[in-house]
């Protein structure tokens, strides 16, 4: 496609352009000016030479010379302005640069938000910079005072360079506050040394790992830096932190938030949440094919999660609201897991009146909340080896429908190191094992998930 005649003086205009703020006295065949635009960094080389305009007057070039020089300059300055040919030669000289060794943050091309402390707007991650600020040392007393809070909701992913270390930031309070988009931070161990880390990562739902390679949480306070972080595992033990935690939890190893990249423990699984109200969990990141998706995620496999939102039916309103989903299957691929937990899964989806592919799942440690307050009245753990249970803390709980529960006849509970208070609180007296042993609210313990036989009571039924 063409933008039909120009002019060879807009040409030459943009080529002066590029030289004066380059200095140099280069000459640029059309195609070649994007790139001599996006390598404009404020250098000046002292050798600035203009060009006069040739005698040929028109011609025709392809659109995208312009629209590639159009999109450097925007890559340079940070608008959105949709530039004519004839207005690049003043965008170019109009372009200003952040130079100096100084502390920035700089938001780059792919969504990252990188913290480097570098000689000129530059990034070391992947991209290229579309904007820049100046971080003060001292740090911030809040989320609004950052000078990037109006683009937090645009950050996927936050990278601490190696070089931010020489900034001796001891405050990082608020630095990452209300990142909602953001997945991933890396280099956390270029902060070693902070004191101060309140709210650091409040309200960040979407994020799940906090990588880091050393650190040390010593002198730190942090209140609330974790408060909303669903999604947060740690990648040693599968912790995940509460509403509550505070500095003490950021620390590699057992009980800790942060994970080691080259010995990263956790594997992941995908929920893919359809519009017919059914939840698949699988171990296969794509969506069937067919089939209205609502939302999809992945779960991590060891998590201990402490509560709602890290599933696709947690949304807060709308059809991705736990309330919808009707049906739960666990798919055969599941069983390639051999270390899972089910904390919250399907926590309150007052509506989940099906719930199968039990069977498929092996390596089940911790099942807190993880039926509590659904519609099912029929259970199927025929295949499911319960030996590795160690948890089943409110598993049942507020399951008033239910009325079977099925289990191999082999079915056996460890004979220690397992929990679970008021597993089947709140449950009914719909609640029936298979020798006729009916729910009662002084029965409500973990030992009742047993077959129910002649001296051993349970809500269980062999099949």
């Amino acid at each position: 496609m063409a933008v039909g005649t120009v002019s060879t003086s807009i040409l030459t205009d943009i080529a002066n352009a590029i030289r004066y703020k380059a200095g140099v006295a280069t000459l640029y065949k059309p195609r070649e000016m994007a790139a001599a635009v996006s390598a404009l960094d404020g250098t000046d080389a002292g050798d600035y030479q203009a060009q006069p305009y040739m005698q040929l007057e028109s011609g025709v070039l392809p659109e995208s010379v312009f629209s590639d020089i159009a999109d450097a300059i925007r890559g340079q300055n940070g608008l959105s302005t949709p530039y004519q040919p004839r207005d690049m030669a003043a965008a170019i000289l109009a372009l200003e640069w952040d130079v100096g060794l100084k502390p920035r943050a700089v938001l780059t091309s792919l969504g990252t938000l990188e913290f480097n402390y570098a000689d000129g707007r530059h990034c070391y991650s992947g991209g290229v910079p579309v904007n820049a600020w100046e971080i003060d040392p001292a740090g911030y007393s809040s989320a609004s005072a950052r000078p990037y809070d109006s683009i937090k909701l645009q950050v996927q992913k936050v990278v601490f360079d190696s070089s931010w270390a020489q900034v001796g930031m001891t405050n990082a309070s608020y630095l990452c506050n209300s990142f909602q988009s953001m997945t991933e931070v890396s280099g956390f161990d270029n902060l070693s040394g902070i004191t101060s880390a309140n709210q650091m990562f409040t309200s960040c739902p979407a994020l799940e790992t906090i990588y880091a390679t050393s650190f040390s949480n010593s002198g730190l306070s942090g209140s609330l830096m974790f408060n909303g972080c669903n999604r947060l595992v740690g990648g040693t033990d599968g912790f995940v932190p509460s509403s509550t935690s505070g500095a003490s939890v950021c620390k590699l190893g057992a009980g800790g938030v942060l994970t080691d990249p080259n010995n990263d423990g956790r594997h992941w699984f995908y929920a893919h949440y359809y519009a017919d109200g059914e939840g698949v969990l699988t171990a296969t990141a794509t969506p069937e094919s067919g089939r209205t998706l609502l939302a999809s995620g992945r779960i991590c496999a060891e998590a201990k999660y402490v509560g709602l939102g890290f599933t696709p039916w947690d949304g807060t309103v709308g059809t991705t609201h736990r309330q919808y989903l009707t049906s739960a299957t666990f798919a055969a691929d599941m069983a390639t897991f051999s270390y899972l937990n089910l904390n919250y899964l399907f926590y309150s989806c007052t509506n989940l009146a099906s719930v199968s592919g039990l069977g498929n799942l092996s390596g089940v440690r911790s099942m807190r909340f993880t039926f509590a307050s659904a519609a099912v009245t029929t259970m199927d753990f025929r295949g499911f080896d319960p030996s590795t249970l160690t948890d089943l803390y409110y598993t049942f709980s507020g399951c008033s429908s239910l009325t079977t529960i099925y289990a191999d006849s082999t079915w056996a509970l460890p004979s220690s190191g397992i929990s679970g208070s008021q597993c089947f609180y709140s449950c009914s007296t719909s609640l029936v094992g298979g020798n006729g042993t009916v729910w009662a609210s002084s029965k409500t313990g973990y030992t009742y998930f047993r077959i129910d036989s002649s001296g051993t009571p349970g809500y269980l039924t062999a099949a």
